[in-house]
């Protein structure tokens, strides 16, 4: 960053630190820039259960397409969307008290079209990989998503909770 050292009292990151490939330069940027007892803080989605609506589309897809499977695992794979993932890279750079904790946000659909729309347009790396399959393949999986999406009830409005991982540490008297 193009900052002088110690010119934040915190430098904060919400839900972008987990698609830069180097975290760790991130983060140590972010604690340089950060002055003495300043806090250094991010929050990112938890991929292994904490996005229930994005891993319904992604977990059965991945059973059709291997492209689907491939952003699954690609998502999941990356510690810092790990429960302690980001405090262990805090930790690393040298930031004290560190302390994460979840956050639990409700994502609230009116019907299935409403849910599906979000994962049938070609944003995001789901939605794109969903936009490139097959008109068949991309209809047999809105048709297994629907199904579980459903669960036998009649269609209407859903809730889906979503887990934030946040993460604060503080810079030390001395880095």
């Amino acid at each position: 960053m193009s900052y002088a050292d110690a010119s934040f009292d915190a430098c904060v990151s919400a839900l972008a630190i987990d698609v830069i490939p180097e975290v760790d330069q991130v983060v140590r940027e972010m604690r340089r820039v950060t002055r003495v007892g300043g806090t250094v803080a991010s929050g990112v989605f938890d991929f292994w259960g904490g996005f229930s609506p994005a891993d319904l589309v992604c977990d059965t897809a991945s059973v059709l397409d291997e492209g689907m499977r491939s952003v699954r695992d690609q998502r999941k794979a990356r510690p810092i969307v790990w429960a302690n993932g980001q405090a262990a890279i805090w930790r690393e750079s040298g930031l004290v008290d560190v302390v994460e904790a979840p956050i639990v946000i409700s994502f609230d659909y009116a019907s299935f079209e409403d849910y599906w729309s979000s994962f049938s347009m070609p944003i995001g790396q789901i939605g794109q990989r969903v936009a490139a399959l097959s008109a068949e393949l991309r209809a047999e999986v809105e048709r297994h998503v629907r199904s579980g999406y459903l669960a036998g009830l009649p269609d209407g409005p859903r809730s889906f909770a979503i887990i934030v991982r946040v993460v604060r540490g503080t810079v030390p008297a001395g880095g």
